[in-house]
């Protein structure tokens, strides 16, 4: 078992919130929400359908980092070609997505090196019994407890 725990609001109202951010997060009133969250625009690989998603990120260096263990994100196996709506604007990104617990961790361990553990800790929705910044051990264990995935966003042609 983890020290770690995962720290985000129910499924319920997630689902009930995302069409009012979506609506905010296109419209000049996107800084009403927490400046830590954008909106993704995937595609279905096999659909086509199109997926519009409220998502907090982490800025780290000129990437940015997402965190989920939703469906959605098998359409960024093997990298993809995105958008997101940030800070307003609609921009282009390359995604690429890594489900192994050794490199999430890694990431994790960034995200919170670069942000300190109080920030990352609220814009990754996790906790420590201990309240101490996690070792890259539990971070580890951690992703493979609850099946973490990151998401890396670069602009496109970085």
């Amino acid at each position: 078992m983890t020290s770690i725990r995962k720290n985000v609001p129910p499924a319920a109202l997630v689902r009930a919130i995302n069409p009012l951010a979506r609506l905010l997060l296109r419209s000049p009133l996107h800084g009403l929400l927490d400046p830590a969250v954008l909106l993704l625009h995937v595609t279905g690989r096999k659909t086509g359908r199109r997926y519009d998603i409220p998502i907090g990120y982490a800025s780290v260096e000129d990437r940015l980092i997402l965190v989920t263990v939703a469906r959605w994100r098998v359409n960024l196996r093997g990298g993809a070609d995105v958008e997101v709506t940030w800070h307003g604007r609609r921009r282009p990104m390359h995604a690429l997505l890594d489900e192994d617990p050794a490199a999430v961790a890694v990431a994790y361990d960034s995200v919170i090196r670069d942000l300190g553990w109080q920030k990352a800790a609220r814009q990754l929705g996790i906790t420590t019994a201990d309240g101490l910044r996690p070792t890259l051990l539990e971070l580890r264990v951690a992703a493979q407890a609850y099946g973490w995935s990151v998401v890396t966003l670069t602009a496109r042609g970085h």
